[in-house]
């Protein structure tokens, strides 16, 4: 009887020690960092009272392991976590990879009896040319015997030649053949799930249970990229910009028909704040030690670190076409597609459209003849700095014609943000040095010279336009010369920049001519020059 007992207990206890559960989830959820993603799945899963053990299998590879979340039901208790790789895992081919290589070792037969076929043909070839070299060397062949032996000859040859070209014709087409088919397994194995990461999972549940089984985590391989599309129908229409997102994942795991979240965010693994060193100054020696060199480099990255600009930004309220709904938190902005979408694991990006609005923009002409005659139409953006820009290229169109790139940049720091729309050709501009208003005069030590330009422009379109006319005046940095406005042609002269802005309302068919001035005053015995940096 004690026997008995002994075996029931050792049985029972077999019983209820857990059994381990392979699985595998299906991803449902992802939030796409500018550099990263967090990945959500879950998988259902039946578990006995007591311990049991759950394998996550085909995990990503590149995952951070110190980012796992395991989400449970109820009446249910994590007791350990073990992040494993298996290293051990077979490269099973998949069905469709099988029917491939099914596929390419039939076409690679045929193509190896066509081989064989042009081999024996090219041999037969190089038989006869040897024979028909010893016939005629030797002399003792009778000539009629020579004269079948051409004949022959070029007959069989002209055969020969006729079907290698034919075979090697079908060569060629199983040769083309094969290449589709390696290239399409290129394709199932950039979509094969090549994972080995797993992760251990033991799991007290209080009864007999089926619950949902929830992981997330974060993986590198993944981000995306801000892409913008800016478009005007017209100079009296706002201009739209769509918004987008260039997506990728090389995770291995595709995201099929998955809620998409889309974030500014950008995680780092250093998130100790920076601290500023002491700075000191000490008498410049022509030499540096490599540790001097250093310490330098250590504080110039210091100061880098902490420099910082502030601005203030206005509301603004541009009319939006919802696309996705927009959350804007402390630290980033999240766009939440407002339909499923996949994105596949694969090299390539895949665009998703975050957003649509209609921006009130000025519109305006802008030309600096100095250095090209063309006349740009500008959009100038107001409060852009509202809109949630991040970096990014931007394309533009005007009129539905494609006028080129740009680049937003989140940290421009004016008011309007200018965005070129092309140049309109129907508006001409020329500007010419007036040689009779230029002089030279001494005066004792000194030497003045006096330049003077003419800028004429003409509109040739059909509307009134409102044009900027932007030059410059040289600026001195020696106090021995003197640059002095002698005529500003009524523009505005900024004294930091040297430039001379002119706003001119020009209407259709009309011309303006803008005339300015200036004198620079230097020593006899010095020469000057004009340069740009």
């Amino acid at each position: 009887m004690k026997h008995y007992f002994l075996i029931l207990f050792i049985f029972s206890a077999a019983f209820t020690k857990a059994q381990e559960i392979k699985k595998e989830i299906e991803v449902k959820q992802a939030t796409v960092f500018l550099q990263g993603a967090k990945v959500f799945g879950s998988t259902s899963v039946s578990l006995q009272k007591g311990r049991n053990m759950i394998r996550i299998v085909n995990l990503p590879n590149n995952l951070d392991e110190n980012t796992y979340k395991i989400n449970l039901e109820k009446n249910t208790t994590l007791l350990s976590i073990t992040p494993q790789s298996n290293f051990l895992k077979s490269d099973e081919l998949s069905d469709g990879e099988k029917k491939l290589n099914d596929e390419k070792k039939k076409l690679q037969r045929q193509v190896n009896l066509l081989n064989i076929q042009i081999k024996n043909l090219t041999g037969e070839q190089n038989i006869i040319n040897d024979n028909l070299k010893v016939s005629t060397n030797d002399k003792s062949t009778p000539q009629e015997q020579l004269i079948k032996l051409t004949e022959f000859y070029r007959k069989r040859m002209l055969e020969i030649d006729n079907q290698v070209f034919l075979l090697n014709e079908q060569k060629t087409v199983l040769d083309e053949s094969i290449v589709k088919l390696n290239n399409q397994s290129a394709e199932e194995q950039t979509h094969k799930n090549n994972n080995r990461k797993e992760l251990l999972l033991e799991i007290l549940a209080d009864n007999e249970t089926s619950l949902n089984l929830g992981v997330s985590y974060i993986v590198s391989d993944a981000g995306w990229i801000p892409s913008y599309d800016l478009r005007a129908q017209s100079v009296k229409k706002p201009l739209e910009m769509v918004y987008k997102g260039k997506i990728y994942q090389k995770t291995g795991q595709d995201w099929k028909n998955i809620k998409l979240f889309v974030s500014t965010y950008r995680p780092s693994y250093n998130q100790d704040r920076p601290i500023l060193s002491p700075l000191y100054v000490a008498e410049y020696t022509p030499y540096n030690s490599q540790a001097e060199i250093a310490d330098y480099k250590f504080k110039k990255e210091t100061a880098a670190v902490n420099a910082y600009q502030m601005r203030e930004v206005e509301a603004v309220k541009p009319s939006q076409i919802p696309v996705a709904s927009v959350s804007d938190s402390q630290m980033n902005v999240i766009y939440e597609l407002n339909y499923n979408q996949t994105i596949v694991s694969q090299e390539k990006e895949q665009y998703v459209i975050l957003d649509k609005k209609q921006i009130d923009a000025t519109y305006k002409y802008h030309t600096v003849p100095k250095l090209n005659n063309q006349v740009f139409l500008m959009a100038f953006i107001k409060n852009w700095q509202n809109l949630n820009l991040i970096n990014g290229e931007a394309h533009i169109y005007f009129e539905d014609n494609y006028i080129g790139k740009t680049n937003i940049t989140n940290n421009y720091v004016k008011d309007e943000f200018p965005v070129s729309l092309g140049a309109d050709e129907r508006i001409a501009v020329k500007r010419i040095k007036l040689e009779d208003k230029a002089s030279q005069k001494s005066m004792n030590s000194n030497k003045w010279e006096t330049e003077s330009y003419q800028i004429s422009i003409r509109n040739n379109t059909k509307e009134n336009i409102e044009l900027e006319v932007l030059d410059q005046l040289p600026i001195s940095e020696n106090s021995k010369i003197t640059v002095k406005t002698t005529d500003l042609g009524g523009g505005n002269y900024d004294e930091k920049t040297g430039s001379i802005l002119w706003n001119k309302n020009i209407s259709s068919g009309g011309s303006e001519k803008i005339v300015f001035s200036y004198e620079v005053k230097y020593p006899k015995e010095m020469k000057i020059q004009y340069y740009s940096r």
